[in-house]
């Protein structure tokens, strides 16, 4: 009966959410109007609901129920109570790799029709280079916790960490289960910065010739919390890296700062420069503030712009390194938030687009002589991706350094494209 009222529940909030506020916040609000339900509850019933999510769009004419059922057996890698209630032949095989798992549940009656490839189904539209099966297996897996460790730092946060499962990626990098509690440890943007892998490889294009040395080798830590993961690689070379050290640039300026992540690994990378950032949200820029005053970067001018519509001023504009982390549809992370995916309608890839060509147009006339441009984007769309970078060089004449898809589906990580621009 328990089990039975848990499956209820979950089937209740699919019918009724509709993705207009992101499903982590919307599920608090549905537990509060039900306080019946305790914690594990809570937790479960979030668990199933995420799998059906995390399906995407296979299956997609399965019930919920059946969906649920699916979600919990292909994204789970430790037999549970809940699915043994419900299919105790799929909880006896639960453990097993992932290959022979997606085998194991085709060949039952509601598995027939399962599909991998059919979980993100726009292939046609990917970025060149991205591995479409692989980026839907990653979706059935929630992408890990990344730590940047900042400057100074590094000694007191593994004494902090203690023997708490973590992997350790140089030069900075923490991998940690998802689950583990940041706060009990350290304070945020003061001793770490919550930041995926991927975003903190934005580094690698703010300083021209650099390469993170990320070393093969680590072992990623065993047990629950950390099924199968491809080890982090070696990185290499993207194409037309130009080698040699990075100038120190005296001002740096974040066109879409949101809520200020990469600004705070500018900061880190060159802490003399003066900093620009500016945002079209004034909700966002006040989290900046706050999370810049907890980081302890004193030297900085925020601002309200709309780059679609409006020029920059010059004193931004000026700046020696112009990063445009433009908006986008954000696909590249629905591994995070695998609603988004079902929710999806492809005329964002289109809108998205032209906003970020309108938001480039503004900025490039106006960078000085010698300035550097990154583009930057956590799409996997080759329209937001490689087709922005033609139009940044053939129509705004901007030369290209290095450019990259910085993947991370096999990594448990997001998936980004960055892009390097001198005049």
């Amino acid at each position: 009966m328990k089990f039975d009222n848990q499956l209820r529940y979950a089937v209740q909030i699919i019918d009724t959410y509709q993705g207009e506020t992101p499903l982590h916040a919307w599920l608090k609000d549905f537990f509060r109007v039900h306080p019946q339900m305790g914690s594990r509850d809570r937790r479960i019933v979030s668990t199933m609901v995420y799998g059906h999510y995390r399906l995407g769009h296979a299956i997609k004419t399965h019930s919920p129920a059946k969906r649920i059922i699916a979600g919990l057996f292909l994204c789970q890698n430790q037999p549970l109570e809940l699915l043994n209630y419900f299919d105790p032949e799929l909880d006896k095989q639960v453990t097993l790799p992932f290959d022979e798992k997606i085998a194991c549940y085709q060949a039952t009656t509601d598995g027939a029709g399962f599909r991998p490839e059919d979980i993100f189904p726009w292939k046609d539209q990917l970025s060149p280079g991205i591995d479409h099966l692989a980026f839907c297996l990653s979706f059935l897996r929630q992408p890990d916790l990344f730590l940047r460790i900042r400057p100074g730092h590094e000694t007191s946060v593994r004494d902090k960490l203690g023997s708490a499962a973590a992997e350790f990626i140089p030069p900075a990098t923490l991998r940690l289960p998802n689950g583990f509690k940041v706060e009990d440890y350290f304070t945020p943007d003061r001793e770490v910065v919550i930041q995926d892998y991927n975003s903190q490889r934005v580094a690698e294009f703010l300083q021209p010739g650099s390469r993170a040395s990320a070393t093969p080798g680590f072992r990623h830590p065993a047990g629950p919390g950390f099924p199968e993961i491809t080890p982090i690689p070696e990185t290499t070379p993207g194409s037309g890296r130009t080698p040699g050290p990075a100038a120190t640039p005296e001002f740096f300026w974040d066109a879409c700062a949101a809520s200020g992540g990469k600004s705070i690994l500018a900061h880190d990378l060159y802490p003399k420069m003066e900093l620009f950032v500016s945002d079209i949200r004034d909700t966002i820029l006040r989290n900046l503030r706050s999370r810049f005053k907890t980081a302890d970067i004193k030297k900085y001018h925020a601002f309200l712009l709309d780059l679609a519509t409006q020029t920059p001023p010059a004193s931004a504009a000026g700046s020696d390194l112009v990063l445009v982390d433009v908006p986008c549809t954000g696909s590249g992370t629905w591994g995070r938030t695998p609603e988004d995916a079902w929710f999806f309608n492809p005329e964002k890839i289109r809108r998205y687009s032209e906003v970020q060509k309108s938001i480039l147009s503004n900025i490039a006339p106006q960078l000085s002589p010698d300035a550097s441009l990154v583009y930057c984007t956590c799409s996997v769309f080759k329209k937001e991706n490689e087709e922005i970078a033609a139009f940044i060089h053939d129509t705004l004449g901007l030369r290209e350094q290095a450019r990259e898809n910085l993947k991370g589906y096999d990594l448990r990580a997001d998936t980004l494209f960055a892009a390097r621009y001198t005049r």
